[in-house]
């Protein structure tokens, strides 16, 4: 025997109005938490960090605040799969050696191992700059080693490249602190330039300058090629910066922008 649902009339009301397309539905929001970015949160849902800029009037993305709110999409969105790709690195590659890796497992700071590091912020460059147009090869997807001289034989199978390889920093010093990009030829030093710029920049971090470095990389690649040294894991309070995923993701972002501000011949 079947019976007949009764439906409260509030309910009938939320119905009808969902049908006939007047009901306004909350957008999605979110609450800010420390050590977020705009980068992990747009990733996180699904959608980009200018879409968040956008729906939430943010104008600089560096100034999120603890237990902000923001809206997770704009009115007039198709959604977090309509984000559009941006065309400025067209035709150009870059390719993003995260240092060490494997047997070879580069600095160690307090229970901190730089090859992982390498590894997190080469994987969200790779994702910045896929957003922007370029082709992309990394020298290494996971833990594992990969010789010098191999990874600059990778850069070496293309043209129209640039070889970027990502490290970060140690001394027995532990004051020191700061970052610095090398270069080997004349071509990488306005390629390490901007990119250094970016950093110290954003990442508000002393500037150790742009310097000429004779390592294997950087030597062996035809391309314009630079080392990225992202900060000091030897230095304790630099370290739990570079530890963060909101450090290693503005790291990827400066750097990206220092490939998107270089001129390429």
């Amino acid at each position: 025997m079947f019976r007949k649902l009764r439906v409260p009339l509030c309910w009938m009301s939320v119905v009808f109005a969902l049908m006939a397309g007047t009901l306004q539905v909350e957008a999605a929001t979110y609450t800010v938490k420390s050590g977020d970015t705009l980068y992990s949160i747009a990733k996180r849902h699904g959608t980009t960090d200018k879409k968040l800029m956008a729906a939430n009037g943010i104008s600089d993305p560096r100034k999120l605040r603890i237990g902000q709110r923001l809206k997770l999409s704009s009115r007039g969105s198709s959604g977090p799969t309509a984000s559009r790709t941006s065309s400025v690195g067209r035709g150009k590659r870059v390719i993003i050696d995260a240092g060490h890796g494997g047997r070879d497992k580069g600095a160690m700071w307090g229970g901190v191992r730089e090859s992982d590091l390498n590894m997190r912020v080469a994987n969200k460059l790779e994702y910045l700059l896929k957003r922007n147009g370029y082709s992309t090869t990394m020298t290494r997807r996971s833990d594992v080693f990969i010789s010098l001289s191999r990874r600059a034989a990778i850069a070496n199978q293309y043209r129209n490249a640039i070889f970027v390889s990502i490290h970060f920093n140690a001394t027995r010093e532990t004051w020191v602190r700061g970052a610095e990009t090398f270069y080997a030829g004349s071509r990488g030093r306005s390629l390490a330039a901007t990119i250094q710029q970016e950093l110290v920049k954003d990442l508000k971090l002393r500037n150790r300058g742009v310097r000429m470095a004779r390592f294997t990389v950087l030597m062996q690649t035809k391309c314009p090629a630079v080392l990225v040294e992202c900060g000091f894991i030897s230095n304790s309070s630099e370290r739990r910066r570079c530890a963060t995923s909101s450090y290693q993701s503005t790291a990827a972002q400066a750097i990206a922008d220092g490939i998107m501000r270089y001129r390429w011949h």
